[in-house]
This record gives C-alpha cells, sequence and structure tokens, in this order.
C-alpha cells in the first residue's frame, strides 16, 4: 500500500491507526511499486515504467529494433475482418495486455494500445502488425514518463472533446 499526504502529522496519524489493525512495515520513501518507478524532487513526482518498457520488449523479442517515431499509422482504424486469423491470439491478447498496462504512465500510447484492444477477441494478421508497430515507437521512448506537479492548491482541471 502506498500512503501520500502533504500534511506529515496527518500521514502518521493514519499510519499509527493502521498499526493498531494490521502488521504494517514501513519501508521508507517510495521509489519502485508495481513496475512503476517513482522519483521525487521539489517539483513533484516523476513516474516511468522504463524497466517495464524494457522486459515488454525483450519477451516481444524487439529489444534491438530500430526506433520509430510515432506509435500508430495514421491511416485510421483498422477493419475487424481483414486478413488471416493470427496463429496465437493468447500471445496478442498478453503484448495488448502489458502494453495496456504501459498507458498508465505513458498517455502518449493510449490511443494505439486501445485500437490494437479493439481486437482481442478475433485478432488478424493487420491487427498483431499494429502492436508491432508501436513497439518501436516504445523503444525510442522509453525512458518518456508522467510528471505530477506539486501545488499548494487543490485545484482539479478537466478537459472534453464532445460533439
Amino acid at each position: 500500500m502506498v500512503l501520500t499526504s502533504s500534511n506529515t502529522a496527518l500521514l502518521q496519524q493514519v499510519v499509527d491507526r493502521l498499526r493498531t489493525e494490521f502488521a504494517v512495515k514501513d519501508l521508507g520513501e517510495l521509489q519502485f511499486f508495481l513496475s512503476i518507478d517513482v522519483q521525487r524532487s521539489r517539483d513533484g513526482f516523476y513516474l516511468s515504467q522504463q524497466r517495464y518498457a524494457e522486459d515488454i520488449l525483450e519477451c516481444a523479442g524487439m529489444a534491438n529494433c530500430r526506433p520509430a517515431p510515432t506509435p500508430i499509422d495514421a491511416k485510421g482504424k483498422l477493419p475487424a475482418d481483414d486478413g488471416d486469423p493470427v496463429d496465437d491470439a493468447k500471445a496478442y491478447r498478453s503484448l495488448a495486455g502489458v502494453l495496456q498496462y504501459l498507458t498508465i504512465t505513458r498517455p502518449d500510447l493510449a490511443f494505439a494500445v486501445q485500437q490494437a484492444c479493439l481486437h482481442m477477441h478475433a485478432p488478424r494478421g493487420p491487427h498483431m502488425a499494429l502492436l508491432k508497430r508501436i513497439l518501436p515507437y516504445v523503444r525510442g521512448t522509453s525512458t518518456m514518463g508522467l510528471c505530477l506537479r506539486a501545488s499548494p492548491e487543490l485545484t482539479v482541471t478537466a478537459y472534453s472533446d464532445a460533439d
């Protein structure tokens, strides 16, 4: 479990309360959790999954592939029934799933991975090609992550693109 607060006294009260009910072990400052590297600075937190991305590339046999500048071709959506069914649908689903987890700190991958996930029920050759197209982009951008900036104010900003 990860606990965080802008108020140290409040955080300590919560930990003390948890200790009355459960066996709690404090592992210190958060550095790595669920395949997410956490770097803390005065400006906030930097979350990345570089190690996880490298593992994905290694497992997919693309650790040494040439980087690509974009994660997806801009041609549009792939038809559901083009091409032959993939030989190993389980491997397709596994690769799509690990890439989906990578989007936690890599929102730049979200659209491309979502397009691949649309075809998990019956993946075909072009769908596998899409997944393999995402991996070279991951190769070239594996150090990218998400910066969560510290703020003294509690401000929520929402954006919508609704037609």
